[in-house]
């Protein structure tokens, strides 16, 4: 008989992931919100009306399986005051959501509770898609405890997820990288709104006109790497367009172009790296970038 699981914090994350596993066939047996109300309409969503929903720690005392999905601010003190209350710690496994924190933010010192990181390496803004795309997800699993990854191994794929192990002390990059891969894109992609915005095209219309371009790009990178999978003026070599992009951002969005010129940089080098941008360019264009555009030497032009 597979473990009986309580959620603590019914968030879109909690809410994704306990569905999964409630549907996997693993026994929901209390929902804990700070608003009761919270958690009855998280069971409703998960399916498990049968479960308690409460506002109070002890409704999940007797659950095996803790799901502890609070912002990572709060995993150590809810943690703790958990642990307070468990009746069987050494019956009972932690897990926590964080993708920077590593497991043993958990541990309490006359607590034998097992203790186990789980991060789906998707985007929670919204609970039923994140619900969705859990299928076939990469999802990093990390602890101290052979037993714990074990387990982290099959919740996973329960939720029909692909789990990897990651070493705690690699965590705060692990979540930088995801961080810019995901949260960085969305923020180009409003710069870039806005952008088009000031081009005398309305706001409503500026997103979809970029979102096929983004999504062939995307498609580019899944299929060929970003080496090869990148296009535009830097791999091209077109010096002339680099420098009009510059001077249209000290004219209409200065705040911008420390942004564009360090992309610019790092674009430079990944054109290099896949062979279809000369030195000479490469060359060149990095002392455009380097003057801002102006003044750059005699080389530039040639």
């Amino acid at each position: 008989m597979k473990q009986s699981i309580a959620l603590i914090g019914p968030g879109r994350v909690g809410c994704a992931v306990g569905k999964r596993l409630h549907l996997a066939g693993y026994p929901l047996t209390a929902i804990i919100s700070r608003s009761r109300e919270r958690a009855e309409e998280a069971c409703s969503y998960i399916g498990c009306e049968q479960a308690s929903a409460s506002a109070q720690l002890t409704a999940a005392s007797d659950a095996q399986i803790i799901l502890l999905a609070v912002p990572d601010d709060h995993i150590q003190n809810t943690a703790s005051k958990f642990l307070r209350l468990c009746q069987h710690p050494e019956q009972t496994t932690l897990i926590h959501f964080s993708g920077l924190h590593c497991a043993e933010i958990m541990r309490q010192k006359t607590s034998s509770a097992m203790l186990l990181s789980l991060h789906p390496l998707l985007p929670f803004a919204d609970r039923q898609k994140a619900f969705k795309t859990l299928h076939l997800c990469p999802c990093a699993i990390e602890s101290n405890s052979s037993q714990a990854l074990t387990l982290g191994h099959e919740l996973v794929s329960a939720m029909g997820g692909q789990p990897f192990i990651l070493d705690a002390r690699t965590k705060p990059l692990y979540h930088t990288a995801a961080s810019m891969a995901s949260n960085y894109l969305v923020t180009l992609l409003a710069v870039a709104r806005d952008l088009l915005v000031k081009c005398g095209i309305s706001s409503d219309k500026a997103l979809p006109m970029l979102l096929p371009l983004v999504q062939t790009s995307l498609d580019n990178v899944k299929d060929l790497g970003p080496e090869q999978g990148l296009s535009g003026p830097l791999v091209r070599g077109d010096i002339g367009t680099v420098a009009a992009h510059i001077k249209a951002l000290k004219d209409e969005a200065p705040d911008l172009l420390p942004l564009y010129l360090q992309l610019g940089k790092l674009t430079v080098d990944i054109s290099l790296e896949s062979g279809r941008l000369e030195q000479r360019k490469a060359t060149a264009i990095k002392k455009l970038i380097a003057f801002n555009g102006e003044n750059p030497s005699r080389e530039t032009n040639n």
